[in-house]
C-alpha cells in the first residue's frame, strides 16, 4: 500500500494554492499521482507515437498502473508501463525489485507481452535507483540474484514460476526499465492548458483572440436581433436584417463593435474553460448579472437608452474574488452583456426578442 503525507490545508474554490507544483505533489494520494501520470502520459502521446493511454492502478494491476499502447494488440502487442509509486520516502531498489517481477508473471499467467519500456515514476526516487536503472546488465544481476532469496514476494511465487521467471528474465534486455524525475514530469506538463487546473495556480498567458467571421452565425442569433429591435426602435422599421443594420450610416459601426465585443468575451470564455480550475468564467457572469440585471430592470424611455445605460455599467464594475480580474478588460464587459442577452437573460426592448 501507498504511504502519502496528508495536505496540510485545503484550499478553497477561489484561492489559489500558494504552494509551488513540486511542493504540492509530495501531498497527494496514491490515485491523485496516478491520474496526475496519465494525464503526463497522454500529453507525450504524439512524440512516442501511442495509440492510447489507461489507467489500470489497482490491486489487480500486475504492476502496470498506467499503459500506453503502440498497436491495436495493446497489452498482446507492444506497449509501454508506468508504474505509479507515491511514498513518503525516496522510492528504493528493494521497492523496486518486487514491482519488477510482476510483469513477468504476468506473461506466464495471461496473454500479456512484456512492456518494451516499464517506467518508475515517483515524486522521490533514490540516487542509487537511478544509477543501477542506467545500467542495464547491472540491473539484471541485481534481480536475477533477487529471485534467489527468501523475500516476501519471492516466497510467495512457486518454484516452478519463480523458475520460469528467472529464465525469461535471463533472455531479457533490462534497458526496458526506466526512471523518471518529476521536474522532468512538470517540464512537460507546464506546457499544458491542465496546468493551471490541477494545481491551482493563477491562469497565465493571454486569451487567443478570436476574430467575428464576416457572416454571422447561429450562435450570434439571439443577441443580434435584440440589437436590430433596438436599431428598428431608434432608426426604423427598415433595418430588419443584420446587412441592413451594417449598411446603415448610423448603426453600422455601433453593430461591428458590439461583435468585436462578443467575442473578445467568448474568447476569454474559451480561455476560462481551459485555464482556470472549475467555473469561474460562468461565476464571473452570475456575479456581472446580479448587478446588471438592476439597471436592466429599471424604466427607460427607449430600448437604445437601457443598452447604453447597461453597457456603461459593465465597465464600471468591480467583480472580486475572480482569478479572470486582470483579464476581464472593458471589451470582455460589454460582450458578457450579449452573451447574457444571448443566453435570454438581458433584453434591451420590452417588447422585443425574448
Amino acid at each position: 500500500m501507498s504511504q502519502y503525507v496528508p495536505a496540510p490545508s485545503v484550499v478553497s474554490h477561489n484561492q489559489f494554492d500558494t504552494r509551488t507544483p513540486l511542493q504540492q505533489v509530495f501531498y497527494w494520494a496514491p490515485d491523485e499521482w496516478e491520474q496526475f501520470t496519465c494525464e503526463w502520459v497522454r500529453m507525450r502521446r504524439d512524440e512516442l507515437g501511442y495509440l492510447g493511454v489507461e489507467v489500470l492502478g489497482g490491486t489487480n494491476d500486475r504492476g502496470a498502473d498506467v499503459v500506453a499502447f503502440m498497436s491495436d494488440q495493446r497489452l498482446n502487442g507492444v506497449w509501454h508501463c508506468y508504474q505509479c509509486k507515491h511514498y513518503a520516502a525516496e522510492l528504493t531498489l528493494d521497492d523496486a525489485l518486487p514491482e519488477m517481477i510482476k510483469p513477468f508473471v504476468a506473461t506466464l499467467e495471461t496473454s500479456r507481452t512484456l512492456p518494451t519500456r516499464y517506467t518508475f515514476v515517483a515524486p522521490r526516487i533514490h540516487p542509487r535507483l537511478k544509477d543501477i536503472v542506467l545500467t542495464p546488465a547491472e540491473l539484471k544481476k541485481r534481480f536475477l540474484s533477487y529471485l534467489d532469496g527468501r523475500t516476501r514476494p519471492v516466497a510467495a511465487l512457486s518454484a516452478e514460476t519463480r523458475d520460469a521467471v528467472r529464465e525469461r528474465a535471463a533472455r531479457t534486455d533490462f534497458s526496458m526499465f526506466w526512471t523518471v524525475n518529476l521536474d522532468e514530469v512538470l517540464e512537460v506538463y507546464s506546457k499544458s492548458p491542465l496546468f493551471a487546473s490541477r494545481f491551482n495556480l493563477p491562469p497565465s498567458g493571454e486569451p487567443a483572440k478570436r476574430i467575428p467571421p464576416p457572416v454571422p452565425g447561429a450562435d450570434e442569433a439571439r443577441y443580434l436581433q435584440k440589437l436590430l429591435d433596438v436599431y428598428q426602435e431608434k432608426f426604423g422599421a427598415h433595418i430588419a436584417t443584420v446587412q441592413d443594420a451594417f449598411e446603415h450610416p448610423s448603426s453600422g459601426q455601433h453593430l461591428g463593435r458590439q461583435r468585436v465585443a462578443f467575442f473578445d468575451a467568448e474568447s476569454l470564455r474559451m480561455y476560462a474553460r481551459e485555464s482556470v480550475p472549475g467555473d469561474v468564467y460562468e461565476e464571473l457572469q452570475d456575479d456581472v448579472l446580479t448587478s446588471l440585471i438592476e439597471v436592466a430592470d429599471m424604466d427607460f424611455p427607449t430600448g437604445w437608452e437601457r443598452l447604453q445605460t447597461v453597457l456603461t455599467k459593465s465597465g464600471q464594475l468591480t467583480p472580486t474574488g475572480t482569478p479572470l480580474l486582470s483579464l476581464f478588460r472593458n471589451s470582455q464587459r460589454k460582450g458578457m452583456c450579449h452573451q447574457l442577452a444571448n443566453d435570454g437573460k438581458l433584453t434591451w426592448c420590452k417588447g422585443g426578442c425574448q
